[in-house]
């Protein structure tokens, strides 16, 4: 699975994925950082990647959209609490967590049109 971190999300956590060897991309800190949340669902979708987000009050519908019968699908969705912890401090575990949603998924399509949560 390819994943696209949301601009809530630090750009270390995806540079510390790749350098495990993932396919990992952040909006934070991109070209890409002033894209809506619907643009970002959109980026993924072009990029098939699964989008990691704790944006729940934006991502949650725009997921309900993609996946209703004749919307536009998309490549997964992996979900943070609200309260999960995103400080600096956080990154290692963040990207421990994300390795094992990677390990669970490996295929690029493992995901497609789902969810899973951290």
């Amino acid at each position: 699975m390819r994943l696209l971190l949301d601009e809530l999300l630090s750009p270390v956590i995806a540079e510390q994925l790749r350098d495990h060897g993932h396919d990992v991309a952040a909006i934070k800190g991109s070209e890409h950082e002033q894209l809506s949340d619907r643009e970002v669902m959109d980026l993924a979708r072009a990029e098939h990647r699964a989008v990691v987000t704790n944006h729940l009050v934006y991502f949650r519908p725009l997921h309900h959209e993609a996946i209703t019968p004749g919307g536009p699908g998309h490549w997964g969705m992996v979900f943070m609490p609200g309260d999960y912890r995103r400080t600096k401090a956080d990154a290692g575990g963040i990207v421990e967590a994300l390795e094992a949603k990677l390990a669970e998924f490996p295929a690029d399509d493992s995901l497609v049109d789902g969810e899973t949560w951290l």
